[in-house]
């Protein structure tokens, strides 16, 4: 009994963290992109930059890593 209750809760949680992935993936994206517009970015240069963003962070944990890893060449 305790196993399955354990499982049924671990995939709960599982379930739980992939939509809040999907939430700050998306949050994060949005947000990088409207800054950059406010900075003076032209729309598709941030988009390129913050879908990159998104992937980078989450490899790396570190955003100076992220924006230097994307950053426009």
């Amino acid at each position: 009994m305790r196993c399955a209750l354990a499982f049924v809760l671990l995939t709960g949680c599982g379930s739980f963290m992939e939509g809040f992935h999907k939430g700050f993936d998306k949050s994060f994206h949005d947000s990088c992109v409207t800054g950059a517009i406010k900075k003076g970015a032209d729309k598709a240069v941030a988009e390129k930059y913050c879908d990159c963003a998104v992937v980078k962070f989450k490899e790396t944990k570190s955003m100076d890593k992220a924006a230097e890893a994307c950053a426009p060449k």
